[in-house]
């Protein structure tokens, strides 16, 4: 019996939007609560690499069979 990768790759994507969600979710309310100046751009960061780090989890398939010369039909 074969290991199901795609299967566990599906699952570490749903866990990853979940914490994801909660992240940018508490990081928009420290960014709306915050008063400092500083505190806020750290927020804005926050925010920024966590969008970047998503859009990248779901691009690494498509750029990986890309560059093997494969299809990538999901």
């Amino acid at each position: 019996m074969a290991f199901d990768f795609l299967g566990l790759a599906n699952t570490i994507k749903a866990f990853a939007v979940f914490f994801a969600t909660i992240t940018i979710s508490y990081a928009g309310l420290m960014l709306v609560w915050s008063k400092n100046v500083e505190q806020r751009e750290e927020w804005k960061e926050v925010i920024a690499g966590v969008i970047i780090g998503l859009i990248l989890l779901f691009l690494a398939p498509i750029i990986a069979s890309q560059l093997a010369g494969a299809t990538y039909c999901r």
